[in-house]
């Protein structure tokens, strides 16, 4: 009797942290299965990762003065307010959303996300963190491979007082494999790639001295 109360226990609490983690970053609805692959443990991981980061936050912190120049009446009005924002540059942008996407995800998984808390928001840093401890405190281990983007877009852009906010939309394929404390996939699959649509929101302020973007939510499309 006690060992199947065990295993209902252990089912529950895997379903919880399954939920939490989708919370935070996107999952693709119905786990649509898309190519098999297999791929080598890159002992190198971590360096790479705080490697890449310190890239990110280099780059994100420099000026672009060159900003996009287009005909203002040809315009949709997501690109009006694009076009409102001081020094920017769409493609610029865009290539940074992109690895500021890789980086986070990558150190989200590993549970070290020290090297990343200049390019997210207080609030998302403290939700980043919630569900680190959970997994450490039930001895559960997260594994993402990203493999590469299959869409990259912008879905929205909101002109506040003295901020802008840019939602991106992003459609990977990804390895995603949840552990429990043996090291036994309870989640996921290591030799399958599934598509993941997330939504994340990129902000920062508009004046013209502080051009660095700021990850301030990561959200599944619903």
């Amino acid at each position: 009797m006690g060992s199947f109360i065990d295993i209902v226990f252990l089912m529950i609490l895997v379903a919880f942290i399954i939920t939490r983690l989708y919370s935070v970053f996107g999952s693709n609805g119905n786990d649509e299965k898309v190519r098999v692959i297999i791929k080598p443990i890159d002992k190198n991981a971590e360096k790479k990762l705080m490697e890449n980061i310190s890239k990110v936050i280099k780059e994100s912190k420099k000026t672009d003065n060159k900003a996009d120049i287009i005909d203002f009446d040809s315009l949709s009005e997501p690109e009006k307010s694009l076009a409102k924002i001081p020094n920017f540059n769409k493609d610029n942008f865009m290539r940074g959303a992109c690895r500021v996407f890789e980086v986070v995800l990558q150190a989200f998984s590993s549970g070290n996300i020290t090297g990343i808390k200049d390019l997210v928001s207080k609030k998302l840093w403290d939700a980043f963190n919630q569900v680190i401890a959970f997994r450490k405190e039930n001895n559960m281990t997260s594994e993402v491979d990203f493999i590469c983007f299959d869409k990259s877009e912008i879905k929205e852009v909101k002109l506040l007082k003295n901020s802008a906010k840019i939602v991106v939309e992003f459609v990977s394929e990804q390895i995603n494999i949840l552990r429990n404390e043996k090291g036994e996939i309870i989640e996921g699959d290591e030799n399958f790639v599934q598509k993941i649509t997330d939504i994340w929101t990129f902000e920062r302020t508009l004046n013209a001295k502080n051009n660095q973007w700021t990850l301030v939510s990561t959200k599944k499309n619903a």
